[in-house]
């Protein structure tokens, strides 16, 4: 039986991608411990909160670090699993602090907020990531950009590469085609309305702005935007709809339950974003079969490349088109062309289902050991 500390910044990364580690680990005998901000109530699983702050230099940072050292050091755990960037470089300092020689530390990247541009944010980035990379056992990695990255500075002693924390495909059943028609009218679409969904928090890296702008260049008449979730900059991208007069072409549901419904309801998901791991709503828009309109940013690009093989494969047109980050003018202009999917086939390669990566996931995160 092993001890086993799951670190993240927010109690949501723990509902969103392990609940299926958590269990085999439970299953398997371990013990398992979690810690983050807020809560998170799972059988058999003690939970520390955590109050991290989003500054990473944050005085308070560095109080939770000694406090997860000390911790650390009282539980001896076997194995810390860090996730998330902020989580992620705090865990593994904990680590070092804790000068405990027996605990392994591996690190899950979910994404660099970074690009190996040389510039600024880099730096910044690279140098907390060097702090920590000789007492980080194995980093995981899920895109190829990041991987590049991870070997290029050797950001861990042993690197590798996942196909993601898994989909889960049952969340994602066919959905009855008289809700689907009922959840259009109630989005004030008809049948021949193109329907683009943005499924993301509101936030300066998710980038709704560039769909909001490109939406006002739009001649065509025949499309609505729907803004699915919530997050600090959600009033702002309500209010620039309406200074850019497009709010009558554009739905804001806030955080919205039925995923799968709306999916299933919509066309064309867009996903403008900065920096991704591998995005789920990429991933989960193209198993419920619409056509994707991504930032050519890592992970989005990893996708699109899969999603393109699979469609050739089924003699389809392409379902992934890329734009340049921010480039609102070329995103415009691949708004005013899409159209409806020829099919719903689902476009997302077997890979990626949560029963295919699990199996591969926890071989490589040694939770099998």
């Amino acid at each position: 039986m092993k001890k086993i500390l799951m670190l993240a910044s927010e109690a949501s990364h723990f509902r969103n991608f392990h609940i299926p580690y958590i269990k085999y680990l439970r299953h398997k005998g371990d013990k398992v411990f979690t810690a983050s901000n807020g809560s998170f109530d799972m059988d058999g699983v003690t939970h520390f909160y955590v109050p991290f702050k989003k500054s990473m230099a944050s005085p308070g940072n560095v109080i939770t670090i000694f406090k997860l050292a000390g911790l650390i050091r009282k539980e001896k755990f076997d194995i810390v699993y860090t996730n998330s960037t902020l989580a992620g470089f705090m865990g593994r300092m904990a680590v070092i602090i804790s000068r405990l020689k027996t605990v392994k530390a591996f690190h899950i990247c979910h994404g660099y907020l970074f690009n190996d541009d040389g510039g600024k944010k880099a730096k910044t980035y690279l140098f907390f990531e060097k702090l920590v990379r000789k007492r980080t056992d194995l980093l995981i990695v899920m895109n190829k950009d990041d991987l590049e990255i991870a070997e290029k500075y050797s950001l861990g002693k042993q690197i590798s590469f996942i196909k993601g924390m898994g989909m889960d495909t049952k969340k994602f059943p066919p959905a009855d085609e008289e809700k689907i028609s009922d959840m259009r009218k109630s989005l004030g679409a008809d049948e021949n309305t193109l329907l683009f969904l943005c499924a993301a928090e509101f936030s300066p890296r998710k980038n709704q702005y560039t769909i909001i702008k490109a939406l006002s260049l739009l001649k065509r008449s025949d499309c609505k935007v729907i803004f699915a979730g919530d997050g600090e900059l959600f009033e702002e991208c309500r209010a620039l709809a309406v200074q850019l007069g497009v709010d009558d072409r554009t739905v804001f549901l806030g955080h919205f339950r039925d995923m799968n419904l709306l999916y299933r309801s919509c066309d064309c998901l867009i996903s403008a974003g900065r920096f991704e791991g591998l995005p789920f709503n990429v991933m989960e828009a193209l198993y419920c079969g619409e056509n994707v309109i991504l930032s050519n940013v890592k992970g989005n690009k990893d996708l699109a490349v899969s999603a393109n093989d699979i469609g050739t494969a089924l003699g389809e047109a392409a379902a992934a088109v890329l734009f340049p980050y921010g480039g609102f003018e070329q995103l415009s202009k691949l708004m005013e062309t899409a159209k409806k999917p020829s099919t719903s086939v689902c476009r997302l390669s077997e890979k990626y289902f949560l029963e295919n990566a699990l199996t591969e996931n926890i071989e490589l995160f040694h939770m099998n050991d």
